[in-house]
């Protein structure tokens, strides 16, 4: 997989006495005080330069992130390029 891609596969069964627990784009859109839009957005455009931490599970089209990495994701967050990196529209004088 030398494009970068990490490998999906079926997960397994969770014992029938353990509810696994994971965050989704709402709850991350919480601790930043954002809309969970933006959290797909961030997910998207900085797939090239500054990819977002990949979901440690996918429950139909929903990623999931442990609540341990918590700290990997704000650390992702304040290594992002801050706004107008990029260029945009030029501001009006």
């Amino acid at each position: 997989m030398g494009d970068g891609q990490r490998k999906i596969t079926d997960g397994p069964p969770a014992n029938p006495e353990t509810t696994y627990r994971y965050v989704d784009m709402v709850e991350i859109a919480g601790w930043f005080g954002i809309t969970h839009r933006a959290v797909a957005n961030w997910r998207t455009r900085y797939a090239d330069t500054h990819p977002f931490p990949e979901p440690d599970v996918i429950i139909g089209r929903t990623p999931g992130w442990a609540r341990e990495r918590k700290p990997e994701i704000e650390t992702w967050a304040a290594g992002r390029p801050g706004p107008g990196a990029g260029g945009g529209r030029p501001r009006k004088l």
